[in-house]
């Protein structure tokens, strides 16, 4: 695998958990020496989260979404020169999470919402030559249940409604020239091996995105998983974790952090239990040749972060 082609994603950096303070994350100037940083890493590509929150509130500096990148740069041509004369060359993904909408017991306030600024999300996306969107297919099963209990009778109109979301993004996409992959998280109502009756309903021009800790999360082999989709991987995340979902964590409102346990999700690449070597030359072998990115999301130390995943990348071949 070329290391060098492989991205990083900013979640690395995230307001709600770890420094740096509001001030400092939402100037302008701390994203661009965290660019420059990034590329002294040896990174030419970066993953965007892309957060409707920041529509609302704040638009100094938080390279979040189209709307912030339009503010400070007048549009995206005018970021991708700034991101390129920090070493950064290319934007590799956006990935869109659509948990902000699940927030009462409308679904059509879900579907409406989630869709228009998914919808947004992609244009940003192809605005700045991404080669991908990842979409997460739904919220958090546990946030879902919550507003909705009785979700087990409407579960066919969810999934109904769902693959009518993604199938006119999937349209959208593949005329704009971007890969529309669904993330495989553990929490979501299609989680694990829950996805692929989804994918089946789905256009063939809709990939998977192989997460590898949320693989591992929730127990299913991510060699296996690879080999039964290599027909149809959009993207791959390396992610790595020590945690496993041995009581049923998934279900609960609040999956990232669980309750009850002194501990996190996710760990920097390269320090959890994820044989991300491994993973790597199994794709090698079966000669994938698209989009992988790193994350290092709910990273405590960002900086540290990049130097351990800097550091793990060395290990692999090239």
């Amino acid at each position: 695998m070329n290391t060098d082609a492989i991205a990083i994603s900013l979640d690395l950096i995230n307001r709600h958990y770890q420094e740096p303070n509001r001030n400092r994350y939402e100037s302008r100037y701390f994203w661009e020496e965290l660019y420059r940083l990034l590329a002294a890493a040896g990174f030419a590509a970066i993953e965007i989260p892309y957060e409707p929150v920041w529509q609302f509130g704040g638009r100094s500096g938080v390279p979040m979404n189209r709307y912030c990148v339009n503010t400070k740069y007048g549009d995206a041509a005018g970021y991708l020169a700034q991101l390129r004369a920090n070493g950064i060359e290319r934007v590799a993904g956006i990935t869109f999470d659509p948990n902000l909408f699940m927030r009462n017991d409308s679904l059509d306030f879900y579907f409406g919402a989630g869709g228009h600024f998914a919808g947004e999300a992609l244009d940003h996306a192809a605005d700045l030559g991404a080669q991908y969107f990842a979409i997460s297919p739904s919220p958090y099963y546990g946030r879902l249940a919550q507003y909705h209990p009785d979700l087990a009778d409407k579960l066919d109109g969810f999934t109904t409604r769902t693959v009518e979301l993604l199938s006119g993004l999937a349209a959208k996409a593949e005329a704009r020239g971007i890969s529309l992959v669904l993330r495989s998280e553990y929490w979501s109502l299609f989680g694990g091996e829950r996805l692929a009756p989804l994918l089946a309903a789905l256009p063939a021009s809709v990939k998977l995105d192989v997460d590898t800790a949320n693989l591992f999360v929730g127990g299913i082999s991510a060699a296996d998983f690879i080999a039964a989709h290599s027909g149809r991987i959009g993207c791959v995340h390396l992610t790595d974790t020590d945690f496993t979902d041995s009581g049923e964590v998934w279900k609960t409102p609040n999956p990232e952090h669980p309750g009850g346990k002194a501990t996190q999700v996710f760990r920097d690449p390269g320090t959890g239990s994820v044989d991300l070597a491994h993973i790597v030359s199994q794709l090698d072998s079966l000669g994938y040749q698209g989009p992988v990115t790193v994350s290092a999301r709910q990273t405590r130390d960002p900086f540290r972060a990049l130097l351990r995943i800097r550091a793990l990348l060395n290990t692999l071949p090239n």
